[in-house]
Parts: C-alpha cells; structure tokens; sequence
C-alpha cells in the first residue's frame, strides 16, 4: 500500500544552482514528492530543501523576506514567466494548486544585467538601493 496520498502531488523541479557569483551555473532536477496544493511555492521550496540536507546536499539558496506578497524579495522565474505567470501574484503567494501531478517546473534567478547572480536563485539588488 502506497503512503502517496492522492491529494498531493509529484513534481520534477529544474531549478538553477550557481555555487557564486563568478561560477558557472546549471539547471539541476530534483524530485518534490507528496507536495500538497495548499502549499505556497515557496513553502513547496523549504520541503525539498529539507529533503536535500538530510542528504547531505546544500540546500537551494533563495531570497524571501515576508511571505505575505508585500516586499518582491522572492522574484523568480518560473517556467519562464516572471513569477510564474499568475496576474498580481508573486512567488510567495503562488500556491502549489496552480500546478498538476506530474508537471516539470523550471525555476531559475530573475536575471538582469544589474542584478547578478549570487548564489542558486538569489540575486544582487543592490543596484535598487542606488
């Protein structure tokens, strides 16, 4: 008997890893299983990286601050939509149920020239501070 409830999902996640800022990056694929559509992305994010340390890999490093859809630290891109694609809503208000067993997801930095790349998803935003 499977523990798979059919309330939750399977995803494949390809999600960017880049160790700094002058290091090469690249797509890697992870497994997010037993993922409820309740979750917001981001908490669908914290799973997998808990999942990830007790395997002894570095978790996914990405940028968030009040999960409450106010302060855009999360910005991400999510199959190739800013945010992933949902009007007025950013990463953290997205929630898994926007998503369907079985869906590859690919989720990489928000890229701009003044914007590098630290590490994995998260950016330099000093260029706002300026």
């Amino acid at each position: 008997m499977s523990d798979h409830n059919s309330n939750t999902m399977d995803l494949t996640l390809h999600v960017w890893r880049q160790k700094g800022p002058n290091a090469p990056g690249k797509l890697e694929t992870y497994e997010a299983k037993h993922i409820s559509p309740d979750m917001s992305f981001l908490e669908m994010v914290d799973e997998v990286n808990e999942t990830l340390i007790k395997k002894g890999v570095d978790p996914i490093a990405f940028d968030h601050d009040c999960r409450e859809g106010i302060c855009g630290m999360c910005s991400q891109v999510i199959n190739g939509v800013p945010h992933g694609g949902q009007d007025r809503t950013t990463v953290c208000q997205l929630h898994m149920r926007s998503f369907k067993n079985g869906d590859s997801i690919f989720i990489e930095p928000w890229r701009a020239r003044a914007f590098p790349v630290i590490k994995d998803l998260v950016v330099d935003r000093s260029a706002l501070d300026t």
